[in-house]
């Protein structure tokens, strides 16, 4: 995700507890004390490799959210539009009520404030992300359960935008019956 400096190659176990510290450390307090040198301390390692491996302590944070995105939302196998949209939206609000909504929210906050963070953020999460919804959709179109005329991008963007507003507004609940609605809008959006 990160272009790593010329040196010393990384230490896969120092960089995994500068993972693992950064997301624990942002699962204790929502990013609000969080520092490179809270983390140095909790992964065991020095500062001088975190800054060696990373620009900036948002782009630790990116890349701890979204290894565990990876693992929290995994690329369901496609039955149907139902079926594997129903499964990737319940698994995604599974991971905003266990604390990522909140690490979702710290990013988009870093991102506002960091031009080139924006655009790092954008790359390496919000497009991966999306990517993996529009897979879900190309194939329900192979499977005639979506127009094949549909724009799968405006698609994309309604589902993740209802998502990210009220992430960022809070004025809805993010639940499974949320991730139910969001399919039958889908598949009722995908038949026009």
């Amino acid at each position: 995700m990160t272009k790593t400096k010329a040196g010393r190659p990384r230490s896969e176990k120092a960089q995994q507890a500068v993972l693992n510290a950064t997301y624990e450390l942002l699962n204790e307090n929502g990013g609000k004390k969080l520092t490179i040198e809270a983390i140095a301390q909790k992964a065991g390692v020095g500062k001088p490799t975190i800054y060696r491996w990373w620009p900036s302590l948002a782009d630790i944070v990116l890349e701890a959210v979204l290894s565990q995105a990876d693992n929290k939302i995994p690329i369901p196998p496609y039955e149907s539009l139902q079926t594997s949209l129903r499964q990737f939206l319940h698994k995604s609000m599974e991971s905003i009520n266990e604390g990522d909504g909140a690490n979702l929210r710290y990013l988009m906050s870093l991102a506002q404030q960091d031009d080139s963070f924006r655009d790092r953020f954008r790359e390496n999460f919000v497009l991966k992300r999306q990517a993996i919804l529009k897979s879900i959709l190309e194939q329900a179109v192979e499977a005639n359960e979506i127009s094949s005329t549909q724009d799968l991008d405006i698609l994309v963007d309604i589902l993740f935008g209802a998502m990210w507003y009220r992430l960022l507004i809070g004025h809805g609940i993010m639940d499974e019956s949320f991730a139910d609605k969001l399919t039958e809008t889908a598949i009722r959006l995908g038949q026009n």
